[in-house]
């Protein structure tokens, strides 16, 4: 089974303008989260899902500059960019986070892979209630395609909805009690880079010291003042308009989904 870390980046950000390059101490959250990535054992290789568009010719540099290999894919839907990754790579599975969390653990990495090596079956793993961007996710193959054939939402920068329990094996772990909080660690408003700012200075995070989730978090326990300078960011979620377009799309079209599941999946499941 071959596993690929991918870090799905470019530079469309709204909130926080071209978030994937603000800089973190000596480098940019895109640069922190492929060094963090490349300390997780278990992985076959750290890649970037990105685009050809000129906009993003940045990362590509970036890419080059780390030693890493990447794939330009579409440039708006997100689940084609994992897909066409997972197909140039011949990935099995699909370990995935964004740049925006550049703090992720590494330890749940570690217990995503276990598991999905463990249990082939899994279609969808992820954490329950993980604190925000601190969680991954892994995605199988079979489940990407069948999505991406069967789908009609064209925009998927959130696209956890369309793998459904029902017609997919979507498992959610628990995340170990010393790592539940509920601080804020992604990068996404300004107020959210000031508090990831003052974590990197203060805990001294280099390339000669990546620190575990666990560190970050009793320096913010430690430090209630500082780990409230983002805690009225409201987060974007998923629609209760988009969440019924797919779940309508499941239910009037179920047939053509398990045709095309059974294209992926090895004698259909």
């Amino acid at each position: 089974m071959k596993i690929g870390f991918v870090i799905p980046s470019r530079l469309k950000s709204s909130r926080l303008k071209r978030k994937n390059l603000i800089y973190l101490n000596d480098q940019s959250a895109l640069e922190w989260a492929i060094d963090r990535a490349k300390l997780v054992a278990g992985i076959d290789e750290v890649v970037v899902a990105t685009t050809a568009l000129e906009s993003d010719s940045e990362v590509s540099r970036i890419c080059i500059k780390k030693g890493i290999r990447y794939c330009q894919s579409d440039p708006e839907d997100v689940i084609l960019r994992l897909r066409d990754t997972a197909r140039y790579f011949d990935f099995d599975y699909v370990v995935n986070i964004t740049p925006d969390n550049t703090l992720f653990s590494m330890y749940l990495v570690d217990l995503i892979i276990k598991e999905i090596k463990e249990d082939r079956t899994i279609d969808f793993l992820k954490f329950k209630d993980a604190l925000l961007g601190t969680g991954v996710y892994a995605l199988k193959r079979e489940a990407i395609e069948t999505v991406c054939e069967f789908k009609t939402v064209t925009n998927t920068e959130i696209w956890g909805v369309l793998f459904n329990e029902k017609y997919f094996n979507v498992k959610a772990m628990e995340v170990p009690e010393f790592l539940k909080r509920t601080y804020r660690l992604t990068l996404d408003t300004e107020n959210d880079y000031k508090l990831m700012s003052i974590i990197y200075r203060d805990l001294h995070i280099c390339q000669n010291h990546i620190p575990e989730l666990f560190e970050v978090i009793e320096y913010l326990d430690a430090n209630p003042q500082i780990a409230s300078i983002n805690s009225d960011v409201i987060q974007s979620s998923n629609s209760t308009e988009l969440i019924e377009t797919v779940n309508r799309l499941f239910r009037e079209h179920e047939q053509e989904f398990y045709a095309i599941r059974k294209k992926y999946y090895m004698g259909g499941q």
